[in-house]
């Protein structure tokens, strides 16, 4: 029960606060629905059926219409990164006209390009420092909602958890990515917080998404936090422009969370993390992670064949023709490639590829020119919250090259996040200065 209160106060509150104080707040509504994703949980059958996702959308584009003058500042068109996602977006619906499955093709294709108008009605939505700050509450509040809720189910599936998936993301190892990239935020408003208590939410918020890691047992979310976490702490301790006790901060951070991690880390978890390189050797023999390796070289055979790619699941259609006999497969040679590289590859070709590529790369660039911009400005706090959400953006780039996540709803937060970042800090030359919020 006190899950289903807790999912209409989000929803209630969140909307209240749209309207009045800030329209950004919106997205931050729609984020605990992704989150919450009451039609999966044990909870669901407690609340109507009904698609709450769809009426807040409805809602962001009407606030998107009402506040106008504010909104149509927000101009998509000076901000690469959500160009190039539409232009992968467009590839892949051109990719429908020859893909192996076009019935299935068609309903990714159609889930894809509703995720691209939502990241633009979203990018509208954020006019200001503060409403950036907002929407990245709203990521550390629903990973700490999903990972809570992963705290009460427990390992359910021998070592791992499982039955926790999201819309997009029905295995645990998809969830772990999605909230990786939270943790690296998480520290970051710990870290900055002057208030005490916001310290202590900030601290029990991570506590909870790093035992959510631990306990789903994914390799690839656990390298992800791992190297996210090193690059906000090199830039923390090294960096020549420094907050008050910045350095020693840092070391204080790194023992404490070296000494939390070796908490909650059990004897499944570091097995399996030490297993991983363990496991290179037995690709032949048996299934395992460096399987994936396997298959990442029959999809560029594959690519090379079909360098337009092959649509939704091209590599899942193709693969028993490419993966060399003598693999151990699980029992089954249609496999999923494992990677959101290869993913791309093989379902929109080179040309995909490259648009993907130069996503990434445009988010990083542009997060970078925000950086340069706050360190002239003197702006320090601003200037950390930008190496935070680069590592936010490292982490799931390592996360989903072991998995399948070209159309992964939290890539295109963190597209967005970047190209929102990018407008309210350089476009609108950002100083400092309070922020004003009109209201509906």
């Amino acid at each position: 029960m006190l899950s289903v209160l807790m999912f209409f106060a989000t929803i209630l509150c969140g909307v209240i606060l749209s309207l009045r104080h800030s329209i950004a707040i919106a997205f931050v509504v729609y984020q605990a629905i992704y989150f919450f994703n009451p039609e999966k949980r044990w909870w669901g059958n407690l609340v109507p059926d009904i698609s709450y996702s769809f009426f807040i959308v409805i809602f962001m584009a009407l606030l998107v219409l009402a506040n106008g003058k504010l909104t149509k500042e927000n101009e998509i068109s000076k901000v690469p990164p959500l160009k190039w996602s539409i232009l992968v977006m467009l590839t892949y619906g051109v990719a429908y006209f020859y893909a192996i499955a076009p019935e299935y093709h068609y309903t990714f294709m159609i889930y894809f390009i509703k995720l691209i108008i939502i990241m633009c009605l979203a990018f509208k939505l954020i006019s200001s420092a503060k409403d950036l700050t907002y929407v990245l509450y709203g990521y550390i509040f629903s990973a700490w909602y999903v990972s809570f809720y992963v705290f009460q189910i427990g390992r359910n599936a021998g070592n791992r958890v499982e039955g926790v998936g999201l819309v997009d993301s029905p295995d645990a190892n998809g969830l772990a990515a999605a909230i990786a990239p939270s943790l690296v935020l998480t520290l970051y408003y710990y870290w900055i917080s002057r208030k005490y208590w916001m310290k202590g939410v900030f601290a029990i918020a991570g506590i909870f998404i790093a035992n959510a890691v631990v306990l789903i047992n994914s390799r690839g979310a656990f390298l992800a936090v791992a190297a996210s976490i090193a690059f906000f702490m090199y830039f923390m301790y090294t960096s020549s422009f420094q907050r008050k006790h910045q350095k020693k901060m840092a070391v204080f951070i790194t023992i404490a969370g070296l000494s939390g991690a070796l908490y909650i880390a059990d004897d499944d978890f570091i097995s399996r993390i030490t297993g991983i390189a363990g496991e290179m050797d037995k690709a032949e023999s048996q299934e395992s992670g460096a399987t994936r390796l396997v298959f990442w070289k029959a999809a560029w055979d594959m690519t090379k064949d079909y360098p337009f790619g092959n649509g939704y699941r091209g590599f899942n259609y193709f693969s028993p023709f490419y993966i060399p006999e003598g693999i151990d497969t699980g029992g089954n040679r249609s496999r999923s490639v494992h990677s959101t590289w290869f993913e791309t590859l093989t379902e929109v070709g080179y040309l995909g590829l490259l648009f993907f590529i130069m996503m990434l790369w445009s988010a990083w660039k542009h997060l970078n020119k925000v950086r340069s911009y706050l360190r002239d400005n003197q702006l320090v706090d601003e200037y950390f919250k930008i190496i935070a959400l680069q590592g936010s953006l490292i982490a799931f780039v390592i996360a989903m090259t072991f998995l399948n996540r070209m159309r992964a709803e939290v890539l295109y937060w963190l597209i967005m996040f970047s190209a929102a970042a990018y407008n309210v800090y350089v476009l609108k030359k950002y100083a400092g200065q309070p922020n004003s919020q009109n209201n509906t």
